[in-house]
Parts: structure tokens; sequence; C-alpha cells
């Protein structure tokens, strides 16, 4: 219904427009012939009657056109676009246009003149301002969601000699239409870059939420040199910004997770620091193992033997199998947060990790770079499609074991993040893992 009416009432407002513009038209002419015919009462009263309806055209139809011009240029990329004070520029060179047909005085012909040699300036003076300019955007390999990251905007002229005015930089996401809002929405404005040279502007931007920011191109507009035409241009690009989830601060039981299942001594030999045994020398030991008191007492040669420290490794897993809760957005969004955090923890602590999540696997790293990879791959997860079990049932061990298998491939320990029910985790997974759910987080 509301659409209908919204219809009706476009449909009225074009027969108005419409009504008036003809009307304002052939009074104007009428005007014109009666001067010409000599009929001088009929030519006042007809130019006057043409100077109000272009009055009611100002009054009643240039609002309107502008709130839907303006609608139109935010949803549809668009070469020239005129602002309201181009409007209201073209509404003033219409009357000036109707009150010189429908008068004939020679001064008016030449303020309509003007008017459109301005108009003609202003189109030429934004084309050749646009004409032969490069961008580029630089911004940091890692960027942390909520924290605030360093932006680099370049603007290149490559003409020669003439400069480039008040050019403004937006981020299109792709078919030349900007963005609604946001952090890239408009970059940086351009006073003057000269002509051979470049300009630089610096911002900082903070981005809310991690994610994947595609960059499909650069907007480039100016109103140079009066403002009554926007002129853009649209600079094609094929990139990305990463953004990662922002690692926050742990409880303390997480802290003492590596107490349960961290680097634990192994029975067998190897080349850790504790004391293993004391045996007799041979020719292939060391001799900086060589223990000299026991040496001494039983006027052998003895040497000592160590154990094996084992690696610390731990496997972060994150479950993106979706359930029917009202709030799994939000508690998906805590999961990667969590799991970020503890990728963090581990790895500063000096533990080698494996992130599980979705159907990319990493294997296991302790280097910064395997950290960056592993926090990538959380910036880009988002919930798997809803598979059901081969018996038609719920959530399933079987279901969770199919997702991920490498759960109970090693005995390694391991942190799963699910929002699985309780009680659905499979004993095998219990006995090397520690499981948190969704909602407790």
């Amino acid at each position: 219904m509301f659409r209908f009416f919204r219809e009706r009432k476009s449909v009225r407002f074009l027969l108005i427009s419409a009504v008036l513009t003809s009307a304002a038209l052939a009074a104007a002419f009428i005007s014109a012939a009666a001067a010409q015919m000599g009929e001088y009462d009929l030519a006042s009263v007809s130019s006057k009657v043409a100077l109000a309806l272009a009055l009611g055209i100002v009054l009643y139809v240039v609002p309107r056109l502008a709130r839907n011009f303006r609608l139109e240029y935010l949803r549809v990329y668009r070469a020239i676009h005129v602002p309201p004070a181009g409007l209201i520029f073209g509404a003033l060179a219409l009357m000036v246009m109707v009150a010189a047909f429908s008068t004939g005085n020679n001064l008016l012909y030449l303020v309509l003149a003007a008017l459109i040699a301005t108009w003609v300036v202003s189109w030429g003076a934004s084309r050749l301002t646009l004409s032969r300019v490069g961008v580029t955007l630089r911004f940091p390999d890692h960027i942390f969601a909520g924290e605030p990251a360093e932006l680099e905007v370049t603007l290149v002229n490559q003409k020669r000699l003439l400069p480039s005015f008040s050019l403004t930089v937006a981020v299109t996401e792709g078919g030349g239409e900007r963005p609604p809002g946001g952090q890239l929405a408009e970059l940086a404005h351009f006073a003057v870059v000269p002509g051979g040279g470049e300009g630089r502007a610096r911002l900082e931007r903070s981005f809310a939420r991690r994610g994947v920011y595609p960059v499909r191109g650069f907007t480039m507009s100016t109103r140079f040199p009066f403002g009554f035409v926007e002129r853009r241009r649209l600079v094609e690009a094929n990139g990305e910004i990463v953004v990662y989830p922002s690692p926050q601060p742990l409880d303390d039981f997480y802290h003492l997770l590596p107490m349960t299942q961290g680097q634990m001594e192994s029975p067998a030999r190897g080349m850790g620091s504790d004391l293993y045994a004391i045996r007799q020398y041979l020719p292939s030991d060391h001799p900086r193992h060589v223990d000299w008191k026991a040496t001494a007492k039983t006027a052998r040669l003895m040497v000592r033997e160590f154990t094996r420290d084992d690696d610390w490794r731990v496997t972060v897993a994150l479950d993106t199998q979706p359930s029917a809760a009202a709030d799994f957005a939000a508690g998906f969004e805590r999961a990667v947060t969590l799991a970020a955090s503890l990728i963090t923890h581990l790895m500063a602590e000096g533990a080698e990790l494996r992130l599980l999540a979705g159907r990319e696997d990493l294997g296991f790293g302790h280097s910064p770079a395997h950290r960056y990879a592993m926090l990538r791959q959380l910036a880009r997860l988002a919930p798997e499609a809803a598979e059901a079990a081969p018996d038609g049932g719920g959530e399933t061990a079987w279901g969770l074991l199919e997702r991920l298998p490498a759960l109970v491939s090693d005995d390694q320990f391991k942190i799963l993040i699910t929002p699985a029910a309780r009680g659905s985790i499979p004993a095998v997974v219990w006995r090397s893992a520690h499981v948190v759910y969704f909602e407790d987080l």
C-alpha cells in the first residue's frame, strides 16, 4: 500500500512539473510573438506569466529533483554529479532564459551567455583536473580490529605543467559504487597536486570488526572551480584489507592450562635437562657429559645421561558448525576472539601451535609468520553451511569428528571451542582436550 501511494505521488509530481514547464514555455513564445505583432499589452502580461511560472518551477520542482538526484547518485555511479548549488544555478539560468526570450532584452541575453559560459568552464576545468591522475593506497601488513591503523593515500599528477585542484578520494567496492559508509568510504581531500608531482595524505582508521574489506577501485571527485558540477572518475583496483580479530586478556584459568599439559618430561633418553642415568664412558660420548664426582668414586670414567623433553604442542580447534541458538552470530564472534587470544598467549609461552578452523589446517609452528597466518585464517572465517548427520539426527559425536578428524589423530593437548550441546562431545576427545562451549563465552 505504501509503495502504491509513493508511485501515485511520483506520477502526480511528474504531471505537475510537465504542466508548469509547458505553460512557462508557451507563455514565453506568446510573449515573443505578441511583441513581434505589436500587441505590447499581451506581450507584457505573457512575460509576467512566464516569469511567475518559472518561479513556480524553481520553488516546486527543483527541491524535489535535488532530493531524488542525491538518492540516485548515492546508489549508482555517475561520471557527473550536480550538487544543490549547481541545481540552483541551473534554475537561475532557466529563469534568465525565459525572461530573455519573453522580453527580447539584449542585456538578459548577455547575462544568459555568461551563465552558460560559466557552466561550460566549470565542466571543462573539472574534467581537466581529473585527467591523468593516479592514486595508490598503502596500509600496514597486520591490522587488528579496534586498533588504529595508519593509511597513506598518494595522488600522482602525470600532467607536466597543469596542477589538479580540490580532489577527494574515496574507496569503491566494485562496479563504481561507493560504500554506504564505514571506515573506507572517504579517505582524503587534496587541495592541490602540482603538475608532475604527487600529494600524500596520512590518516588513521580503526576497523570495528574483523574480516576482509575489499578494495575494488577508487573514486576521485572534484567540484573545481565553482562548485556547480562535481565530476567523478573511477580508478580500478584489485585488493583487500585483512583485519585480524583483536586478542583479549584471558581469564586466570587459561593461564593454568599449560601446567596441565605443557612441556612434559619423557622417560626416554635425550638432550633435556633432567638426569636420567649415570653410566660408563663410551668413545662416542661427548667429554662435556663426563661426571667427575662419579668418576672419582668409581675410579672409572663415567658420563651423565639426560631425559628427553617432549615438545609442547597445543591444538586450538574452533568448530564452525552453526547452531539454532538465537545469539549464535555474537557467540561465534566471541569464539573467534577467544581463539585469537589463545594463539597469542600460548605462542608467547613458547608453545608450538596448530589451528583447526574450517577446512584449512596450517600445521604446527611457533614463528611470528605462523601466528599471523593463523590470525589471517581467523579473519576470513565464517560459519559453515549446516550439514545433517547420515542418520538424519541432529548434532552428534559423529558430526564433530567428521568435521574435525584431527581431534583424534594424535594425543597432543587440544582446546576445543564449539557450539555443540553439552554431553555431545565424544569421550575420545575429552581425554586430550579442554572444551569451551559458546554459551559460556
